[in-house]
């Protein structure tokens, strides 16, 4: 029997930022409730799902503490990786090929990079997974793989396999996530999904995702699930079927969305009714100006001036919004600082994510910065989102690096974190007696 071995490499999950490290070694509470939210690596359980039976299946999970034994006597060895992964994913590659190991790269950067990645690799995967990974297959078990194969256009979605969670150690994770839709319309420059999944929205069947999430509870009784669409609810519709299905399964789950999900309060009431009790939703900004550079068709920019009132109406229902906000923008200045803080305690929003604008390889951003000679840093291990990797317009890359600590800093502040727990608490009470 072929042993096949798919690995996630260790990556940076809070860079370099020198201010950012003092504040996490002195406070817990961003690692804890971070750490809650992590899963599983979603697309090589995917891929597992797709490997006969004739392969004997590991997955290594480095990100999450597991140690890779390099001389296992793999016949293939699998990786996918982000960005800040890519290197330590370089790494383990080139460690495998000495050992006369056949090495597979794919996922995000080895997608945008592709000449890049067939340095470290014997074959890169371009694209999506479930398109190119059984013609890689089946052409190395003929002793013909392709050094390089590309997904053509957009996967059915409805085709995808079932991911094998039963090869991950729960022991590692707190929550699981599953992928009900693909593609994303929205036109923000920074973002390298639709380079990934294109902008075609697709769909799985409620009984796939009804199976899948069953499938988790073979493994975990009590599962925490992560429905991890980069959108989930742009079909309101569609959302609603899914979410009356979910709600027969009685588990407790979040999901990503926009704000747009506010204005439909049918849809609202369904979600705290089947289970959802966390919306995680990209504001990245809070100002007109900040959120136009960062879409051309200014989608975001136009959902401003109802920002505060669709917060309101979806605490209303009892469910809690966990915001993502992004410090940097052309027209950012050093009040995006407080302004944003103000924002989030203004608004009694459960948590914060706080980043820093990173210009990802192949996004419009990148593009554009590189174009001006912007890009200070080509260190991949450092495009975290909490590293300064190019040249703030309005600020020091010192005062955007410090700025975006002093938030998290102010934001999970013993103070602060007692007066959100407050009002989330209050906000159930009130959700329960509706």
């Amino acid at each position: 029997m072929r042993k096949l071995a798919l690995i996630v490499p260790c990556g940076s999950k809070y860079g370099k930022n020198q201010y950012l490290k003092s504040f996490l070694e002195q406070n817990d509470v961003v690692s804890n409730f971070y750490g809650a939210w992590e899963t599983p690596n979603l697309s090589l359980l995917t891929i597992a799902g797709m490997i006969p039976d004739s392969f004997e299946v590991t997955f290594i999970d480095e990100d999450h503490g597991q140690t890779i034994n390099f001389d296992a006597g793999y016949d293939i060895v699998a990786l996918t990786g982000m960005t800040q992964q890519i290197h330590r994913a370089y790494e383990i590659c080139d460690n495998f090929r000495k050992r006369g190991v056949y090495v597979v790269l794919g996922g995000i950067h080895a997608t945008i990079m592709p000449e890049e990645a067939m340095l470290h690799a014997h074959t890169v995967i371009v694209g999506e997974g479930e398109a190119t990974w059984p013609a890689f297959l089946q052409d190395y078990l003929s002793n013909r793989p392709e050094p390089l194969y590309v997904s053509k256009g957009n996967t059915i979605f409805s085709d995808s396999p079932v991911p094998r969670y039963d090869l991950i150690d729960k022991r590692l994770y707190k929550s699981y996530s599953v992928q009900t839709t693909r593609g994303c319309p929205r036109t923000c420059s920074y973002c390298t999904l639709p380079i990934m999944y294109g902008n075609t929205y697709r769909h799985k069947t409620p009984q796939q995702v009804i199976y899948e999430v069953k499938m988790i509870q073979e493994v975990d009784k009590n599962p925490f699930v992560f429905f991890a669409d980069d959108n989930m609810f742009i079909a309101k519709q569609k959302s609603k079927e899914l979410v009356s299905e979910i709600g027969k399964l009685q588990i407790t789950w979040g999901t990503q969305t926009d704000i747009s999900v506010a204005e439909d309060e049918e849809l609202l009431k369904a979600l705290y009714a089947a289970g959802c009790h966390w919306l995680f939703i990209g504001f990245e900004n809070v100002s007109e100006t900040g959120l136009s550079f960062l879409d051309s068709r200014q989608w975001k920019a136009k959902q401003l001036k109802k920002y505060e009132s669709s917060i309101e109406k979806i605490h209303k229902y009892g469910l809690n919004i966990w915001g993502s906000f992004m410090f940097g923008g052309d027209h950012d200045t050093t009040s995006v600082f407080s302004d944003t803080l103000d924002f989030t305690l203004r608004n009694g929003l459960y948590s914060g994510s706080f980043t820093i604008l990173t210009p990802l390889p192949g996004t419009e951003l990148f593009q554009e910065m590189n174009r001006q000679g912007r890009i200070i840093d080509y260190d991949w291990s450092r495009y975290t989102f909490w590293d300064v990797v190019y040249q703030p317009k309005n600020m020091s890359p010192q005062e955007l690096a410090e700025g975006v600590a002093w938030v998290y800093n102010k934001f999970y502040s013993a103070e602060n974190v007692r007066e959100r727990t407050r009002k989330i608490k209050e906000r159930i009470r009130k959700a329960i007696c509706q």
